[in-house]
């Protein structure tokens, strides 16, 4: 099975996909957890933004970069919920 199939099949499976959403949602609350002990300590908003801007750049690998985006989306989500 090549690396594409394998990515597909993880892909089509359920299981696999509810462990990548609670496994993102855990992850982006301890960063925003952790972003919010910075803004305490006096890092910018327009630091974080750059941050999050640099987690969404490309790899160039698409399941990659899939992942880095949805995953600085959720920890914005998360900061904006903690404002």
């Amino acid at each position: 099975m090549s690396m594409k199939e394998f990515e597909q099949y993880l892909k089509a499976s359920d299981f696999f996909a509810d462990t990548m959403n609670a496994h993102r949602a855990a992850t982006a609350e301890v960063i925003a957890a952790f972003a919010q002990l910075l803004k305490r300590r006096g890092v910018s908003d327009a630091e974080f933004k750059e941050l999050l801007r640099q987690l969404e750049d490309a790899t160039g690998r698409p399941s990659v970069d899939g992942s880095r985006r949805n995953l600085a989306a959720r920890i914005g989500d998360s900061l904006k919920g903690r404002a």
